[in-house]
């Protein structure tokens, strides 16, 4: 009935955890596809090792290394279950996490169903614990896959992938099935243990401001998905390009971010004229946390003032460029 999608590569450290996480569930009706991204450590053999030990339910892959978003596209297409759930490497479930979404999107008849996560440190504390609200827009809040239950015919019918870029690969799967989907449903349960690793692509990519980061390609692509409504698609372009210069941008120089603010908002301007006015962007996305709307409404007035670059001197904590 279910089956959960973990890609891994190079993940020794943490692997069997999570593994162990989703056979100490209190269900039992599902398998788990592991698949080896082209991993150099020792992650193909743990996941040979667990394919030995239980092969009714464990099914292994490998293939060259070709990405997380290629490698869950794939497990996609070879997962057989009813209903799918990602698991990331690092990551695990709660004793009672599989249970308690099968109930829901079973009962509910939903093509998706959402619910919160935590983040745990590696003392075990829970530095963060996230729950949406379950009303106004929260189907496109999480932009993790993980955290939800997909029904599986749902994502294969429509073509829902994730999307081959080194920037927003997530968010675009996510945004483009609240997009498509009219039978979204909440539940207010948090067993997501969303692992505050400080050695992951996530914590340490990114910082500072890299050539290689393919934002334009991600906006594109965002921009692309067919929301209904004009005024969304703008409000997720723009959160999407600020999120990205408040993160990249703490350890930048304030004369670099500036470089890069110009950039981006020159490109938003030329595609999206008049976007300042946005009516999510001025008065907040229903069902987002307070934290977001005013991160988003000073950021705005910071823009509509002219202020980016004393916002930079006060934010950026890199050094400052000397010179050309």
């Amino acid at each position: 009935m279910v089956s959960v999608i973990v890609p891994v590569y190079n993940g020794e450290k943490h692997l069997r955890r999570c593994i162990d996480s989703v056979f100490g569930n209190d269900f039992d009706d599902f398998e788990i596809l592991l698949l080896n991204d082209g991993s150099s450590d020792t992650s193909g053999d743990i996941i040979a090792e667990y394919e030995r030990e239980r092969p009714e339910t464990v099914r292994a892959f490998s293939h060259g290394n070709m990405g997380v978003a290629r490698t869950r596209n794939k497990g996609i297409d070879l997962a057989r279950g009813k209903h799918i759930l990602f698991l990331d490497q690092d990551d695990w479930f709660d004793k009672g996490y599989i249970r308690a979404f099968y109930d829901a999107i079973e009962e509910s008849g939903s093509d998706v169903v959402v619910g919160g996560y935590k983040r745990p440190d590696a003392s075990g504390r829970v530095v963060l614990s996230r729950l949406l609200s379950g009303k106004g827009y929260y189907q496109y809040i999480t932009a993790a896959a993980w955290g939800k239950i997909h029904r599986g015919a749902f994502l294969k019918e429509n073509g829902i992938e994730f999307f081959d870029n080194n920037i927003g690969e997530d968010v675009v799967f996510s945004t483009r099935e609240a997009i498509l989907s009219d039978r979204f449903s909440f539940i207010p349960y948090v067993g997501y243990n969303w692992y505050l690793n400080k050695e992951s692509v996530s914590e340490t990519d990114y910082k500072g401001f890299r050539d290689e980061v393919k934002l334009f390609a991600f906006l594109e692509k965002l921009g692309g998905l067919g929301y209904r409504d004009k005024a969304l698609e703008e409000y997720f372009i723009v959160k999407s390009a600020l999120y990205y210069l408040m993160h990249s941008g703490r350890t930048s120089a304030p004369e670099r971010y500036k470089e890069v603010y110009a950039e981006i908002m020159g490109w938003i301007e030329a595609r999206y004229p008049g976007f300042a006015n946005n009516r999510f962007l001025n008065r907040g996305l229903p069902g987002e946390s307070f934290k977001v709307r005013l991160a988003i409404r000073i950021l705005m007035i910071v823009h509509r003032c002219g202020m980016a670059g004393v916002f930079a001197k006060m934010y950026c904590k890199g050094m400052e460029v000397q010179g050309g």
